[in-house]
């Protein structure tokens, strides 16, 4: 069912890019109802429009959902999986694509509250500067029609969609989750959504295949079966990859259905390495005890003791 989901999430991302890269070039369809309609999809220019309607329908979206927006109509985020994808083919057989990361909160806190204070004090220039759909549109416009702009406009948007595309070739989604502002406030809005991506640690066999395709790198498998939903992009491309169907997008996190076993360090490490444990002091105290041969036979002869002779004195 995932791969399905997947696969309809790409095609329903790859159609309306195109979409809106037609809408971005030509200029009278864009004045028309379908023009319209898709501009008014993208977030930040509905914000700068007072378009309410969509503002609050992204929010209900995101709270239910998660990151759905970034993951299927942000236009530089599917400019960002085409990347991505380029970047995987060419190193398919020689190294591991993507591994878990920590978030880089020195960059994506403070860039959305910055961002955020330009926009309540009218500093509009600044939220345009920094907006995913402004820098596509002007990445479009330099490469449809190069004569239409200036030689600085020109080299500016060559510049991003270098930067873009290098990141996204070798880190997936790394901008959207550290410098992108609108990456952010969706990211603080989609911490506990209703449904989420979450992984079934009683199926999980920690094959490493959901971290491998993870463009956002928020899958820790080793800090406990962890998925960080506030970098998560909803593509769904470890829910197609897990064999076990351990990762499912649910309503709550899963809870064990068997209770917590007692287990050392040393245990749970080695679980994650396909190694047997060595025995420790709580092994010994939870598995029966088998007697040596030498302590057999001692207590085999102390068990068959020979009656004692008792004699009994004269009073």
């Amino acid at each position: 069912m995932y791969r399905h989901l997947k696969r309809i999430r790409v095609i329903g991302s790859v159609v309306f890019l195109a979409l809106l890269t037609y809408t971005i070039i030509d200029a009278s369809f864009a004045l028309t109802r379908i023009g319209q309609i898709v501009l008014k999809t993208q977030l930040v220019p509905s914000i700068l429009a007072g378009a309410a309607i969509w503002l609050v329908l992204w929010l209900l979206i995101t709270l239910t959902f998660g990151r759905v927006y970034c993951s299927s109509v942000c236009p530089l985020g599917t400019l960002q999986d085409a990347a991505a994808r380029c970047g995987v083919w060419c190193r398919k057989g020689t190294r591991k694509y993507y591994r878990y990361a920590a978030p880089l909160n020195a960059l994506r806190i403070p860039i959305p509250i910055a961002v955020g204070a330009c926009l309540l004090f009218g500093f509009t220039f600044v939220v345009t500067l920094t907006d995913p759909f402004t820098l596509y549109s002007r990445i479009v416009i330099a490469v449809a029609k190069p004569m239409a702009i200036g030689l600085g406009s020109l080299g500016a948007a060559c510049i991003v969609l270098a930067a873009v595309g290098l990141v996204a070739w070798k880190r997936g989604r790394l901008l959207c989750n550290t410098v992108c502002p609108l990456g952010g406030m969706l990211a603080l809005i989609s911490r506990v959504p209703v449904y989420r991506i979450d992984i079934n640690t009683d199926k999980c066999i920690h094959c490493g295949k959901c971290e491998d395709v993870c463009k956002s790198e928020c899958i820790d498998l080793r800090g406990g079966c962890v998925v960080d939903n506030t970098r998560c992009v909803m593509c769904m491309n470890c829910t197609a990859v897990c064999p076990n169907d351990a990762i499912t997008l649910r309503r709550g996190k899963y809870r064990l259905s068997t209770p917590m076993m007692l287990a050392t360090g040393n245990q749970a490490q080695c679980q994650m390495k396909n190694e047997v444990p060595t025995p420790t002091a709580v092994d010994h105290l939870d598995s029966p005890s088998v007697p040596s041969a030498h302590s057999s036979g001692h207590d085999s002869h102390d068990n068959h003791e020979r009656p004692r002779n008792i004699t009994t004195h004269p009073s």
